[in-house]
Parts: structure tokens; sequence; C-alpha cells
């Protein structure tokens, strides 16, 4: 193959191959849509719109839209140039001059902006195309009637009329390789992780509240995008779900600059246990292993989040109950190796053990909360919380339903249960006062026996269980530091006294008793082989 040779003085690579290999710099495609919101919020953006559609022809387009400031077209120009120049603040999210087009033909082989200071107009466009066809830097000049629409969009956002629009077409890697049942489908699960993604990201730029950061407000599809708070913190609205809060300033001294100190945020947040958090919370947390660890945050903007950088830790269901958050600005940019997706952030050695050692004691006590449940305030409380079983039961109350009860003579304790035998009239039966209450230690039962059914209120089924019982000094009250174990012994007992309301009739109900009372009998027995309780 003959090969031309190249003046030394003249080492311009060549734009074809290196547009092409431009495309392969590690994007994610919700990194590349986060590189372009970068960008918006530098802008000074406080409404940001994306869509994501497909066309009448059925091909994929991305439009993002925000009302920031805008650029004439000598700013347009620098814009859409690879390795731009530095802006002004160096505070600014959109770092490094390459996110815009390496971060939008990553996925697509054609990019055009519009942008618009005032009403007046500017656009320009690279079509990967038309350079790997001629090998040169051709930027082209777009009609804008051809996109009046998405111009469009910039006036409804923009009171000033002034803003820019991204527009991303000839999509060729989003929903590649798919059948055409498929796409539709694909696409919706696509637009969910990327609400997902953005609102983790930019959880600081779209959080009201915050203070220290522009307030942003960002639709997708024309969905509002709330931001999600990694630390829990909101759950300290209730007192019933402390979140446990340690705040610590570290300093680091740059190699240029011995003499200055710098400081970075390393906080600690301690969930509460799991038992004690319901299903929303969880949800909202994002609980599980993948979100446990570290959340990064330069100038408010997520870099890193979930896990273990440099694996600090090792991934563990003892520490879902951990997060980290990490501040910096941008003073610390190559102190901590920022990437230029800034998705990677790098530790110096002699600073992860510094982190690690900080972070050993919000270790410990996130591992005791996950095994021993939440401690409030501090004290030592008589007995023990079942907060934890209540919770369990009453979410699964409704769909293990085995029989209607209703009060009928609350003077001698009357119900009429209905169930899948008929009805029948319960008499003496234990009514507990609230509706809140699942499992309920009591002195005494009738009969000896250790658990028992009640109704509540609201005519629900709870349990009653026998403190003078031998099981429950020699097993319950021995163990009432291990939340796992006693949740799991209530859910039992309430089980037994659901099951047992929902297969009475007149005929089993002398059976039924007699059955209670004869395991009673049996477990008192053999609790004799258990350890005494001052054992």
């Amino acid at each position: 193959m003959d090969i031309e040779m190249l003046s030394e003085d003249n080492f311009a690579p060549s734009p074809s191959r290196l547009v092409e290999g431009l495309r392969d710099t590690g994007y994610s495609y919700e990194a590349a849509f986060a590189d372009i919101v970068d960008n918006s919020i530098a802008a000074n953006a406080t409404k940001i719109d994306i869509q994501i559609y497909r066309m009448i022809d059925g091909k994929l387009r991305v439009v993002i839209t925000d009302n920031g400031e805008g650029m004439d077209l000598p700013t347009l120009l620098n814009a859409m140039r690879y390795g731009s120049p530095k802006r002004d603040s160096p505070k600014s999210l959109g770092k490094f001059g390459m996110g815009l087009k390496t971060a939008s033909t990553a996925f697509c082989r054609k990019l055009t902006v519009f942008s618009s200071q005032n009403g007046s107009v500017e656009g320009r466009c690279w079509d990967i195309n038309e350079i790997v066809e001629h090998d040169q830097w051709i930027l082209i000049t777009p009609n804008p009637s051809e996109y009046e629409e998405e111009i469009e969009i910039i006036k409804t956002l923009s009171e000033n009329n002034s803003g820019t629009v991204v527009i991303w077409e000839d999509i060729d890697r989003l929903l590649s390789h798919l059948k055409t049942t498929e796409i539709n489908k694909v696409l919706a699960k696509l637009i969910v992780e990327i609400k997902s993604h953005l609102s983790s990201v930019f959880g600081k730029f779209l959080d009201d509240s915050n203070q220290d950061n522009t307030n942003v407000e960002l639709r997708i599809n024309d969905e509002v995008v709330i931001g999600w708070d990694p630390t829990g913190k909101w759950l300290n609205n209730d007192e019933e779900k402390k979140v446990s809060i340690h705040k610590k300033v570290l300093d680091v001294t740059l190699d240029d600059d011995a003499e200055v100190e710098r400081t970075f945020e390393l906080n600690g947040y301690i969930l509460p246990n799991k038992s004690l958090m319901t299903d929303s919370d969880r949800e909202k947390l994002r609980y599980g292993n993948d979100n446990q660890g570290f959340y990064i945050y330069r100038e408010g903007r997520l870099i890193y989040g979930g896990g273990w950088p440099h694996r600090i830790f090792t991934k563990e269901p003892h520490l879902n109950l951990l997060r980290v958050e990490l501040n910096f600005n941008h003073e610390l940019d190559d102190y901590f190796q920022v990437d230029i997706r800034k998705t990677r952030i790098i530790f110096p050695q002699d600073l992860r053990d510094k982190i690690k050692r900080h972070l050993a004691p919000y270790r410990n006590e996130a591992n005791k909360r996950y095994r021993i449940g939440n401690v409030i305030n501090t004290e030592k409380k008589e007995g023990t919380d079942r907060r934890g079983s209540d919770i369990a039961i009453k979410k699964h109350q409704e769909e293990n339903a085995h029989a209607t009860v209703s009060i009928t003579d609350a003077s001698n304790g009357e119900i009429s249960v209905s169930n899948q035998f008929g009805d029948v009239t319960l008499t003496h039966a234990q009514l507990v006062e609230g509706t809140e209450i699942s499992v309920k230690p009591v002195d005494m039962l009738r009969d000896g026996c250790l658990w028992e059914y009640g109704i509540d209120e609201d005519g629900e089924i709870c349990v009653l269980l026998n403190e003078s019982h031998e099981f429950y000094k020699k097993f319950y009250s021995q163990n009432f530091d291990n939340p796992v174990l006693i949740q799991s012994m209530d859910c039992l007992f309430w089980s037994l006294a659901n099951a047992e309301i929902g297969s009475v009739s007149v005929k089993s109900r002398r059976n039924i008793e007699e059955l209670r009372f004869l395991v009673s009998k049996d477990l008192r027995l053999l609790s004799e082989e258990l350890p005494d309780v001052d054992e």
C-alpha cells in the first residue's frame, strides 16, 4: 500500500479517521445526555427540555433545548470546535471543550446546534458522513426553516428569546440491532434510565430547597424530573426514622502550591434499619447493594454515584445503610483526576488511607444498625422495638386476609367472622385498642397459651403473646437485640392467629383452640431444654 509522505511540520490528523475514532471514547447514553445538560447549566439555564422520540419515518430524534444565555456566531463556532477554548468560569460544568461534540456523535452521525441571543438565531452542523466523504472538517450552516419547530421551543422556554437547542439526527447507536417490534419497548426503558440518571447527577440543581446551586427545571418528554438525594436526610422529618449524619472537612495540599491548603467535604449518612422503612422509603432511597457507598460531587454535579472507589470497602449487605457524600470544587479537578466524561475519579494513595480511617466509625455504625435495628435518641429501650414486625405485617395484611371480622358486642368480646367455611359468631375475643399494633405482648393469656388472636378497632387480626410463658421468657426476652429473629417469630405467630380466624367454623372452633393449647403446652415443656434466663 502506498503511503503519502507527510511533511514533518504538518502532522494534522485525518479528519475522517479522527471523527470516527472520537465516537468510541466510552460514553454511555446516560453520560452523553448529562454532558449536554452540563453545557446548559454552564450557560445559566434555568429550564431544560429534552425530547426523545421517533418520527413518522421511524427514525429516532433527540432535541435538547435550554433557556440559557445563548450564543452569538463567534461563540457558537468556538462551541462547535473540537477542543474549544476554556470557559471564563473555572467552575463551569462544561469543562473540557469536547462534551457537546463527542457526547453527541457517540450516538448520532449528525449534530445540529441553533442558538439564539435576544431573538437573533445562528446555527451550525457537524455531519460525520460529509467529513468522512471529503476527509475535511466541513462545518455546515443549516437552513433554519428546516428546523422551525425546534427553534420555536427556545421561545417557549425563554422570556427574552435566548437559549440553545441541540439536535441529534441520523442516530445509529441508541437503539441499534433491534427488531422493529422491540424498538418502542426498549425506547421507553431507555427514557426511564436517562431520567433516573439525570435525577441523580443533577439532584442538587433539581432541588428547589438547595441554595448552594442554581435551581433548574428539567423535563424529559414533558415530564418533570425530580432530583434524587441519596443521603436520605429527608427521612429526618419523621423522628421514627432517624438518619445519623456525620460531617467532616478534610484538607489536602497540592503539589504545585505547598503553602495553600485545599479542602473538601466528607459526610457520612447512616440510614435507618431496613425494617423501619416503608416500601416507598426504600424505593425513594434506591435501597440496595448497588447504591451503597460514595456519591462524589464536583461543584454540585455528581461525578461518581454508588460503590466504593479503589475498593476502599467491599460491597456487602451490611453496608447498604451507609452513604458517603464527598463534595469538592474545581480547584481539586486535577487532584482527583476528573476524566473527560466526568464519570471517573481517582483518589491518590495517601488520601485513600486517610478516607478509610475517617469512614471506619461510620461503617461500624451502619453495620450495627443493619444487625440490631435503629436506636432512637441513643437511649436503651425496655423490651424490644416491634415496629419492624408491625410494618412487615401491615404491608401484607390486606392481601393475606382470610376472613372478614366485625365487632358485634364489645362488652363481652363478641365478633362476627365470615370466611371460606361460612359465618360464625365468637365470644370472649381479645379486643385491642388502636389500629397500629399487629403484635402485642400481654401479662397473661387464658389457659396459659403462648399466643392468641386479637382484634383491633378496625376488625383487623393481631396476635397477643404471653410474656409469662416459659418459651417467651427463655426465647423471646433473650433475643430482643436480634430484630430479624424477633420479627420472624412475630410473623410466624401472627400467621397462626390469622390462619385460625381464616379457618374457624362452628364445628372446628373447639379443635383449633385445643391445638393452640397443646402447642403451647409442648413448648412450655421443651423450654426446659433452653438455658435459664440468668445464664
